[in-house]
């Protein structure tokens, strides 16, 4: 996937494309792909080359918008660590981000901007998809993976399970959460919820 490219020669102006990507967040969170690359910069204050010399076109910039967003449940870094850690409490500690992430009240506007653009562009929508929700179930599955090739687990289908675990994380809460017909979840209720949710996963796969 190449998101960003580089300028001629010049470095990267890390601050820049951090005040773009912000300020796209919040445009896209509002006005969904009706966002401008007018919009974005104005808001980000600064110049449209800048732009255009850190992202190809606005497809690109949304979906690097999608992975920063992606990075919230796990990061590259977590990842390569989650090999070397304790798996029980790498589990857990990739749900509480998880359930971070979608009890914020926002995770109902992401899901309308990837279904917008399988509206115009199916494959555009599949690039967002991947570039977020997408990378955190497939980084989740190769966790799985790995546990069932250690033998901490018997996982004969890493992709399922991790669907599964997805599932005992969300259950039914998160959707009354983002409907708004029941308060966000306290930090420790995530904790306990994402706990729960691996020890069931333990009690199938053990």
């Amino acid at each position: 996937m190449n998101v960003m490219k580089r300028g001629r020669g010049r470095p990267r102006k890390l601050a820049a494309i951090d005040a773009l990507l912000s300020a796209g967040q919040e445009l896209l969170l509002a006005y969904g792909l009706r966002v401008t690359v007018d919009m974005i910069v104005a808001k980000a204050q600064v110049a449209k080359t800048t732009f255009y010399t850190y992202f190809k076109d606005k497809e690109a910039f949304v979906e690097a918008v999608m992975l920063r967003e992606s990075t919230r449940t796990i990061t590259d870094e977590e990842f390569l660590s989650a090999h070397e850690g304790e798996l029980r409490e790498t589990l857990v500690r990739f749900g509480i981000q998880y359930l971070t992430f979608a009890n914020e009240l926002r995770l109902a506007a992401w899901d309308r901007l990837i279904a917008s653009a399988n509206d115009f562009y199916p494959e555009l929508a599949l690039r967002f998809y991947d570039a977020g929700p997408g990378r955190a179930y497939r980084l989740l599955a190769e966790i799985l993976r790995e546990a069932h090739n250690k033998g901490n687990l018997n996982i004969p289908d890493p992709a399922a399970a991790a669907e599964e675990l997805t599932g005992l994380w969300y259950g039914y809460t998160i959707l009354k959460v983002n409907l708004k017909v029941l308060p966000p979840m306290t930090p420790a209720q995530i904790r306990l919820r994402a706990e729960r949710g691996v020890d069931l996963l333990y009690h199938i796969y053990s």
